[in-house]
């Protein structure tokens, strides 16, 4: 069985280059810090670290292990700092992660929900990519996420990978664009405007426009690029652009864009609750309720109701 002193030893002498060094960080004796290298040998079959005249430095097997390390102390140090919370307060705490545009529409109600079911939320907002791998990790016990077409998601056990909602994205144009608050219009119709793009080319919302318009006909024209959807509606009411925009991120307050609806083509989305095994059935229960029952957003539009032109 692994020891987490066994792991903390790893860790020191990763970072300090010594076993001299190591056992000086941890307060150990350097005999300590061995005997405690030496068990995780025994543990893992194979040497860990490797010492010569410039220090010792982790082996192939110990660089492989030091992240596993690192997630295992940090979740036990976690699990003593909840226990501590919750002996004293009776709220326990749970970390939740969330995509950048569905933080201010989504989080005000999942929070709301978990402290009624007893839970005090620590709340992340990162991308993506950081968001699963701090899951998988351990680092967050939930998080909300959605669907990248061509890039399927396989979870360790234990964890799920809930549906919670379809979110729509809508084409979103200056107010006093031609084309503002119509109805029924075919997306090559925009083909002559640039386009307000993601920050990378890898932008999932780019890659649905670049299918539906490659089927339209047409590329799009990037105008500019942001990885913020009030910038990129900023970007729009100046009239830079028109841009693909989720529907967790339509400006619904700014009346200097409007939007247009695509006859053509169907632009969804798919919001995930993805859980690690130490979120129990409550607080689960919690999430999910809260994120089918967020409403959707009915932007206002200047001239709502026009057909096509």
């Amino acid at each position: 069985m692994l020891d987490l002193r066994q792991l903390r030893a790893l860790e020191a002498v990763a970072e300090h280059g010594s076993v001299v060094r190591a056992a000086e960080a941890l307060r150990w004796s350097q005999p300590t810090v061995t005997h405690h290298l030496r068990g995780l040998e025994r543990v893992l079959g194979a040497e860990v670290v490797t010492s010569g005249s410039g220090g010792t430095r982790l082996t192939a097997v110990g660089e492989a292990m030091l992240s596993h390390a690192i997630a295992i102390l940090d979740r036990s140090e976690r699990a003593v700092d909840e226990m501590t919370e919750l002996i004293a307060s009776g709220r326990r705490r749970i970390a939740i992660g969330v995509f950048p545009s569905a933080g201010a529409r989504l989080l005000p109600q999942v929070v709301r929900a978990l402290q009624e079911a007893g839970f005090q939320p620590d709340v992340v907002e990162a991308e993506l990519d950081p968001l699963m791998t701090a899951v998988v990790g351990l680092r967050l016990d939930a998080a909300i996420v959605y669907d990248a077409p061509g890039r399927p998601t396989v979870l360790p056990p234990g964890f799920r990978m809930i549906p919670v909602r379809q979110e729509h994205l809508s084409v979103i144009v200056p107010a006093g664009h031609p084309l503002a608050g119509r109805t029924g219009v075919p997306l090559a119709g925009l083909r002559d405007d640039g386009w307000i793009a993601g920050a990378t080319e890898a932008d999932p919302v780019d890659a649905a426009l670049a299918r539906a318009a490659e089927q339209a006909g047409f590329t799009p024209r990037v105008a500019m690029r942001s990885d913020d959807y009030a910038v990129v509606a900023a970007y729009v009411a100046a009239e830079f652009g028109v841009a693909l925009v989720p529907e967790l991120a339509l400006p619904v307050h700014l009346d200097a864009v409007a939007t247009v609806e695509i006859a053509d083509a169907v632009f969804e989305r798919r919001i995930f609750l993805v859980t690690a095994p130490t979120v129990g059935a409550p607080a689960r229960a919690a999430l999910e309720g809260a994120l089918r029952t967020v409403p959707a957003v009915e932007p206002r539009n200047p001239r709502r109701g026009h057909g096509a032109s």
